[in-house]
This record gives C-alpha cells, sequence and structure tokens, in this order.
C-alpha cells in the first residue's frame, strides 16, 4: 500500500511493485523479513497496477524509479516478538502519568506470562512426543535453507483439506 502512494499507477507493473516490495520486506535477513510471494499467473504480472486498483490522480506525474523508494523499517521484528515489541515501545511512549505507564507496564507483562505459558506447553508436547531426552532436540532442529519444509507432502495436504 505504501508503495502504491508514492507511484503512478499507470505506469508501474505488478511485477515491479512486487520486486520492490519484496526487497523491502526481506530487509537483507530473511530470518527476520517478510516472505513475499507471487500468485496468479505471470503474465498478469506485466499489467500496469491500475488495471487491478485504479489510480490516484494526484500520482499521475511520478516517475518509476527502478530503486527502492521506499524506507526500510528502523528495526526488522521477528514475527515471534511483534506483540512483545509493540507493548514494549506503548510501554516507553506512555507518557510519564502513573495510571497510562502501569497499564503500559501491564500489557508487557501479560504478554511475556503468556509466551511463557505457551513455551512451556511446546515443551511438554515435544516432550511427550519424543521423549524427555530427545524432545527439547526435536523441538529446536531448524531444517537447512533450501531444503522442502516437509518430507511427505500428500501427507500435510490431507490435513489442510
Amino acid at each position: 500500500m505504501e508503495d502504491s502512494d508514492i507511484h503512478n499507477l499507470r505506469k508501474e507493473t505488478l511485477h515491479q511493485q512486487y520486486e520492490l516490495v519484496k526487497r523491502r520486506t526481506i530487509n537483507d535477513n530473511s530470518a527476520y523479513g517478510s516472505h513475499v510471494m507471487q500468485f496468479a499467473g505471470i503474465g498478469i504480472s506485466m499489467d500496469n497496477l491500475f488495471t487491478c486498483l485504479g489510480t490516484n490522480p494526484a500520482n499521475d506525474n511520478f516517475k518509476f524509479v527502478n530503486g527502492n523508494s521506499l524506507l526500510p523499517p528502523t528495526k526488522a521484528v521477528n514475527q515471534r516478538n511483534a506483540d512483545l515489541a509493540h507493548f514494549w515501545d506503548k510501554y516507553r511512549k506512555a507518557p510519564d502519568v502513573l495510571v497510562r505507564k502501569v497499564e503500559a507496564q501491564k500489557q508487557v507483562m501479560e504478554a511475556m506470562s503468556h509466551r511463557m505459558h505457551v513455551d512451556k506447553g511446546i515443551q511438554l508436547i515435544g516432550k511427550l512426543l519424543f521423549g524427555v531426552e530427545r524432545g527439547p532436540e526435536v523441538l529446536n532442529t531448524v531444517r537447512p535453507a533450501g531444503q522442502p519444509l516437509v518430507d511427505d507432502w500428500k501427507c500435510l495436504k490431507k490435513m489442510n483439506l
């Protein structure tokens, strides 16, 4: 949406926007960046954005720059920590009025408490499924980059009916 606000949608293609947004959201760190994906046929990606989104006449004189004119976020946050980062930022920015500061601190503490509760539940499930010895090891195993997310796609598709 930010890209659409600052470009002439009559001149920018879906593919150009996809590439710009992908470069911006990955933030040079795939562990923290978003996983931008392209859907539908590739042929449609050469269409100008205005065919799908309309246009803003105020942007008609803007020129497309084949560089990223979107400012990158100041610091990428792992999605798992997004709620904590939000509540912590809210606490930091809360005015020094005691009631507002205490309420913001309470939200941070509740989010952290919920996180710990969920983490302990997952650890318990890991121990029940894989045993006390192997549970933590299995839960902390990360598949190498480039390897498929799952080994049995048929099984996964059956689960997503």
